[in-house]
């Protein structure tokens, strides 16, 4: 599912860069497709799929590794709290998607929702907790291999599965 170079980044925060920017791209494919093909329901379902998968994995890398170190680093800047996104709302995007299928007339709808939010919380994460991080001198190396440890291990642990299940259990 992933490259090797998501693992191989020396730095958290570029290891959240590029998930980012994995995340944008299948976006904006997902947006030339749909206006290229808008019958291309087989391609648009496996690339919504990854997308969920992908936005899904960085969230759970977020909320399990990064989130929880930074936070006790940072402590109180109320400016850096705000700006961890809290993924609740994602995930019950994901769940309209997966009780749809790319023909129905929402389809298309919910996954520009996602990439609203996606976006917007992407922007505030990279503009306000990641300079903050940076200033704070937090030892993103060290955090850096601790998401790569868990990033390889969720790869292994859900190939093949439905990932939001997986997140609900």
């Amino acid at each position: 599912m992933r490259t090797k170079s998501f693992i191989r980044a020396r730095d958290a925060l570029s290891q959240l860069q590029l998930d980012h920017e994995a995340i944008l791209q299948l976006l904006r494919d997902f947006d030339s497709l749909r206006q290229v093909d808008r019958e291309g329901v087989q391609g648009k379902a496996e690339l919504v799929d990854c997308l969920c998968d992908t936005l899904i994995l960085h969230a759970q890398i977020k909320e399990e590794i990064f989130y929880p170190v930074v936070r006790s680093e940072l402590g109180c800047d109320t400016q850096a709290l705000d700006a961890f996104c809290h993924h609740e709302t994602l995930y019950r995007l994901i769940a309209q998607l997966d009780e749809m299928g790319p023909r129905d007339e929402a389809y298309d709808e919910v996954v520009a929702k996602i990439g609203d939010w996606v976006i917007s919380s992407l922007d505030r994460e990279q503009s306000v907790l990641f300079t903050r991080v940076r200033g704070a001198g937090l030892n993103t190396a060290a955090l850096s291999k601790a998401m790569a440890r868990r990033r390889r291990a969720q790869q292994q642990e859900y190939t093949g599965q439905d990932l939001l299940e997986l997140r609900r259990a």
